[in-house]
């Protein structure tokens, strides 16, 4: 009697159970056929990408640990997988058969076969159109019309914790729908490209992302394309719930001049860049912010710091030194490195911009003539803070190192590199002399050099270098 008592409370209690999910099915409804309508919606946009015949980077989605990104660079990929494919998918941007997905997805493969499937199975070979190595970026085209165009969204109106859907052909599977929400905006340091030319502003997603999906959309819940799928954060090749894509605000920036020319025309100052926090610090191997801001007399955390300047670049010819904070370019106020880098990238060619940089605690208003950004920066020079701080005071703009073992003073130090429009420039000193005393004290090495210079730096006094064949100069700063 008992049992069967028991038995009848258990199946009443799951009688409730499924009437209760019943009614809640009704209010979550709605939800549900969004997702569903959405991905109806956009799926006819999406195609998958396979690139082969020809060596570039790939991402193999039955490679078992792949990534998400292949650097170009990676000869050991070359050799190890000669003619290997490329899978990915991509976004339909022109109904006339214009196809946005990522550079490192087709890169490589111009002289081979690219194919494009789309989403009822039709094949098409595909021509390049455009490439931006510094976004991650390419257009491709197709001989179809009438092509489902998708939606380009306002990247303006992404929120962090907004329902997303990611659509592509992960591991080969074609018009796979995976959804998440926005984890964060505006990451960067994500893409493995060569400084100083890496444009980026990512969106952040646990919406499921895994090789074969670079390339493919990030859609929100109108419709609209809000991101381009491009790398994970990963330590198993997998997805692991850190996903990234490329905001439509850098995709916009690019996709007119891919299709017109081929190729993006933009303006450049050649100089790296770091945010003003602990990360810099650790960089320039201080203990915190706050040594970066003692060190660098800075008042406040905002604005681009200058870790290196290239040669021959329009930072160079400008006068921007290393160690320099841009807090304006171009009338627009810089509170950090992101402000910056969409400053300078909406900068036309060959006009100039009004500059104003904190330099020993004054601001200095400069003026840049914005070159034409070059394909690479091989075969140029750039000098780096980290290295100046080890050789010199920032004060007074002098890098020195140990002499070379032909020289016979026996004391002094060598100057490797004077800083332009720095108190040293102005006195005369120029790389190649000898400094042998700083006031009255001889110099045995570099060290001593550093240590007897920081006493006058600190007490605010004028400093006196004898310097062999031109004796005495005094720095004024």
């Amino acid at each position: 009697m008992l049992l069967l008592s028991q038995s009848v409370s258990l199946g009443g209690e799951a009688e409730e159970l499924r009437k209760d999910l019943l009614e809640l099915e009704k209010v979550i409804d709605p939800f549900v056929r969004i997702f569903q309508k959405v991905s109806r919606l956009v799926a006819p946009s999406v195609v998958s990408i396979v690139a082969e015949g020809a060596y570039g980077t790939h991402t193999d989605p039955h490679e078992e640990g792949g990534s998400s990104f292949s650097s170009p660079d990676d000869k050991n990929n070359k050799s190890q997988n000669p003619n290997k494919p490329s899978f990915g998918s991509g976004i339909v941007i022109k109904k006339s058969g214009y196809i946005l997905t990522n550079f490192h997805v087709v890169h490589g493969f111009e002289n081979g076969r690219i194919t494009v499937t789309l989403s009822n199975g039709d094949k098409y070979d595909a021509a390049m159109v455009g490439q931006d190595p510094n976004t991650d970026l390419a257009i491709l085209k197709i001989a179809c019309e009438d092509l489902r165009e998708a939606v380009l969204g306002d990247p303006k109106s992404v929120n962090v914790g907004d329902w997303v859907i990611a659509i592509g052909n992960p591991f080969g599977y074609n018009q796979t729908v995976s959804a998440g929400i926005v984890s964060a905006i505006g990451r960067t340091h994500i893409t493995p490209f060569a400084k100083p030319f890496a444009y980026e502003d990512f969106i952040q997603t646990d919406a499921a992302i895994n090789p074969g999906n670079s390339g493919g959309p990030l859609v929100n819940l109108h419709g609209e394309i809000i991101g381009v799928n491009s790398a994970i954060a990963t330590r198993t090749g997998g997805f692991q719930g850190v996903g990234f894509a490329i905001s439509m605000e850098i995709a916009n920036e690019v996709i007119s001049d891919l299709i017109e020319k081929g190729r993006v025309v933009r303006g450049y100052l050649g100089v790296g860049l770091q945010d003003i926090n602990d990360s810099l610090a650790t960089y320039l191997n201080l203990g915190s912010k706050s040594d970066v801001m003692r060190e660098f007399r800075l008042d406040s955390d905002k604005g681009a710091f200058i870790s290196e300047v290239w040669q021959g670049t329009p930072a160079s010819k400008g006068k921007i030194l290393p160690g320099d904070v841009i807090i304006a370019f171009g009338g627009r106020k810089i509170l950090n490195i992101d402000d910056l880098q969409k400053a300078i990238r909406v900068s036309e060619v060959n006009s100039n911009v009004a500059v104003t940089v904190i330099r020993n605690r004054e601001e200095k208003l400069l003026t840049i003539n914005i070159d034409e950004q070059p394909e690479s920066m091989s075969g140029r020079s750039y000098v780096t803070i980290r290295k100046l701080i080890e050789q010199t005071s920032l004060s007074i703009g002098l890098a020195v190192e140990t002499l070379p073992p032909e020289v016979e003073e026996g004391h002094g130090v060598l100057v490797k590199y004077v800083v332009s429009d720095s108190p040293s420039e102005k006195a005369g000193i120029l790389p190649g002399d000898i400094i042998l005393r700083v006031g009255s004290s001889d110099i045995k090495g570099v060290s001593e050099f550093q240590t007897v210079l920081k006493g006058f730096v600190d007490k605010g006094v004028t400093i006196s270098l004898y310097i062999k064949s031109k004796g005495y100069v005094t720095l004024k700063y």
